[in-house]
């Protein structure tokens, strides 16, 4: 069965005949919108899309496809509204909480999406320390938070929806002198600048050992954490400006990873994964709007994790810590 949202996208590529311009109507990175076509090429069997050199159009398979995409989206959204009357999530607010990487990585995207099928929902975001966020959820300041969860004490009263685990890597500027050199190690990273977020002790474990593998932590030559930041985008644009590195995940870079600002260095650790799942009071009814937003959000993640299979491997063999 080929999903809606596949549809969905493949109807704003014909109507803009134009990748960049699809995906900001869409509100998703262009490489998301690249590899949900291929996916929905894949799906299909047939190729859907002729890309040109400024324009892109349907192939016959493809109208055949739009034809029915068009059907199948207006009875869906109609569905959708006569349940939403039905529900009462036309009208409302959401209070969602999140760490930085999670908000940028995958509640922007639920978010865009979320908005168009429920345009009366306000919806109230708040970005803050992933260890910060529990404290403020137990306080009732969310519906839920979207959160790394790996240190979350479980005698406290949470339930969790568990999310895709999406792999993390490296990346640095288009320019930097690592990208000159070949079959990087971990001692050629570690003679620049790493700029993060408050990290997990899962993480700052990881990072001890790749880094200080005779266990000293202390070696003048390495400084771990030279500059820290919870703000995603300050992270972004110190790497852009200066010899930093830092970490990411494919769905939290995959605009700039598009546009060649930033790279990803061909570097992988196993071990280097998310931890983000949807954490909510224990007992807390939410409201059909919230439950709405989960589903999305949920749909957003399985797309995610799609889409970065492949992307992923490029990055050659894994190490082992």
């Amino acid at each position: 069965m080929i999903e809606t949202r596949l549809l969905r996208n493949a109807l704003m590529l014909a109507e803009h005949r134009n990748f960049a311009r699809a995906a900001k109507a869409l509100n998703i990175s262009q490489p998301t919108l690249s590899r949900s076509m291929q996916l929905l090429e894949k799906t299909v069997g047939e190729r859907l899309f002729d890309r040109a050199s400024r324009t892109v159009l349907p192939t016959q398979a493809g109208e055949i496809i739009l034809k029915h995409a068009r059907i199948i989206l207006s009875s869906s959204k109609a569905m959708q509204e006569e349940i939403g009357r039905h529900q009462g999530i036309l009208e409302g607010s959401l209070c969602i909480g999140s760490g930085p990487y999670p908000a940028s990585a995958l509640l922007a995207p639920a978010v865009g999406r979320f908005g168009k099928l429920y345009p009366g929902i306000n919806i109230h975001i708040s970005v803050d320390d992933w260890h910060q966020i529990p404290n403020r959820l137990m306080q009732k300041d969310f519906d839920y938070v979207l959160m790394e969860t790996s240190q979350l004490d479980a005698s406290r009263d949470f339930e969790l929806t568990r999310l895709n685990r999406h792999p993390g890597f490296f990346f640095c500027r288009h320019d930097h002198p690592l990208l000159e050199k070949g079959g990087l190690a971990i001692s050629d990273l570690s003679q620049f600048p790493l700029i993060l977020t408050a990290l997990p002790k899962r993480l700052s474990d990881l990072f001890d050992r790749l880094f200080f593998p005779d266990g000293d932590a202390d070696s003048s030559s390495r400084k771990l954490e030279n500059f820290t930041s919870n703000d995603l985008a300050t992270i972004k644009a110190t790497v852009s400006h200066s010899d930093s590195i830092s970490i990411g995940t494919y769905g939290a870079l995959a605009s700039e990873l598009e546009a060649g600002l930033l790279v990803a260095l061909p570097f992988r650790i196993p071990e280097l994964e998310s931890c983000y799942d949807i954490v909510k009071r224990k007992g807390l009814s939410l409201s059909p709007a919230a439950r709405a937003f989960i589903e999305i959000l949920i749909e957003t993640d399985q797309e995610q994790s799609i889409l970065e299979t492949d992307w992923i491997e490029s990055l050659g063999p894994a190490i082992t810590s």
